[in-house]
């Protein structure tokens, strides 16, 4: 009689077995960390592959370019409905309070700010700040001039998490990060009011 089936092979590795959705979720944690480091032009596909530990083709598989990445990563990063949970009367409180937590991984302003140097990046956070972004916060914080406010909150946002996470050295002087957060917070508490 003869056997259909295959003997096992002494020390033939098993497979990998991937979970789809954790695999996703590393690929864009790991594309946010390459982007807001690197900036679009200079993370490569295979750079961003070998953080997540995932080879670049599962990669494409998932997310189909680089572009495709960096806008998936970037929505996925700017999660709005989760920051507008909160109450509106501390609202600026508890952004510079989580913008100045350091365990916290806060890479959108870095994304946007080293993608303006690239038209394909550029156009991309545009689109996705248009389309994702600002509406859920011109709903948030309605009349009168509800986008234009939400404008200003996301420039004081960028301005401050850029100069406190990329530069804080600037701020070790004795006080000086609980003043800049004091005048943060009041100043988008001030456009939040409004």
């Amino acid at each position: 009689m003869i056997s259909t089936t295959q003997p096992k092979r002494p020390n033939a590795e098993t497979p990998k077995r991937r979970n789809a959705e954790k695999s996703r979720a590393r690929i864009l944690a790991a594309a946010q960390r390459a982007f807001s480091e690197l900036g679009y032009a200079h993370a490569g596909i295979r750079d961003i592959a070998a953080i997540a530990d995932v080879s670049s083709t599962l990669l494409l598989r998932y997310f189909g370019s680089k572009a495709a990445l960096f806008e998936a990563a970037l929505i996925d990063a700017m999660r709005m409905n989760e920051l507008l949970q909160n109450n509106r009367a501390g609202f600026g409180e508890h952004l510079a309070t989580l913008f100045l937590n350091t365990e916290l991984e806060i890479t959108p302003p870095s994304m946007i700010a080293l993608a303006t140097h690239d038209p394909e990046a550029r156009e991309i956070t545009t689109r996705v700040i248009a389309e994702h972004v600002l509406p859920p916060i011109t709903k948030w914080l309605g009349a009168p001039d509800a986008r234009a406010r939400a404008l200003q909150i996301m420039l004081l946002s960028t301005g401050f998490v850029q100069y406190t996470r990329q530069l804080p050295k600037l701020f070790a002087a004795r006080g000086a990060d609980k003043k800049l957060a004091k005048w943060f917070a009041q100043s988008v508490q001030a456009i939040v009011d409004q």
